[in-house]
């Protein structure tokens, strides 16, 4: 995340998210953020209105660069199930290749910043994940369940997988196929015992 040979905004985010991974938001001041990113703390108040506005500023950041993740490759005349499975795992490995970064979104998601934050930085990929639930829905392959549910479905088995990660535990890649497997038939129309892979 947040490319080499960064400029003073990036290092600023890059000890933000560094800090809040490891200590929390309210360990993260920022006091502490400019010394690690060996600035003044001044600096930071000429690329962020206050210590909110560098959080909002990475959150979309973090997120934006997952949804860039995704959209590589990804095929929207393809079958519900690839797309499905094209999603899951490469936001999966997004993740996965910068676990601070998820570490970050959780603590985030548990502030009030989160309110603050208004929904934009999950507006590209739940518009994503939506239409690809209202394009299965009409090909028969996914439940006619609200979206909003759908997609809280596509997420819990990777934050879980990669929580347990952060804490010690090495999935295999059939563990993972798996779990992205039992994502798909959480939305999967079922036609005896199992899911439809339309």
């Amino acid at each position: 995340m947040l490319t080499s040979s960064p400029d003073t905004k990036t290092k600023i985010m890059q000890a933000a998210l560094s800090l809040v991974a490891a200590d929390g938001f309210a360990g993260a001041t920022t006091a502490r953020i400019a010394n690690k990113a060996g600035l003044a703390e001044g600096s930071i108040y000429r690329h962020f209105k206050n210590k909110d506005d560098l959080m909002l500023s990475l959150y979309r950041c973090i997120k934006g660069e997952v949804f860039q993740a995704a959209l590589q490759g990804y095929d929207k005349a393809a079958s519900p199930h690839t797309r499905f499975t094209h999603l899951w795992q490469t936001i999966f490995s997004a993740y996965r290749a910068m676990p601070d970064s998820l570490v970050f979104a959780q603590r985030f998601a548990e502030t009030p910043l989160m309110g603050k934050e208004g929904g934009k930085a999950h507006n590209d990929m739940a518009c994503v994940l939506t239409c690809l639930r209202d394009d299965g829905v009409a090909a028969g392959a996914f439940k006619d369940i609200t979206p909003d549910l759908l997609i809280s479905l596509f997420y819990a088995p990777i934050i879980t997988l990669l929580r347990a990660e952060i804490t010690g535990r090495q999935w295999q890649q059939a563990e993972i196929k798996d779990a992205c497997q039992a994502a798909y038939d959480s939305w999967a129309v079922t036609s005896g015992n199992s899911a439809v892979k339309l």
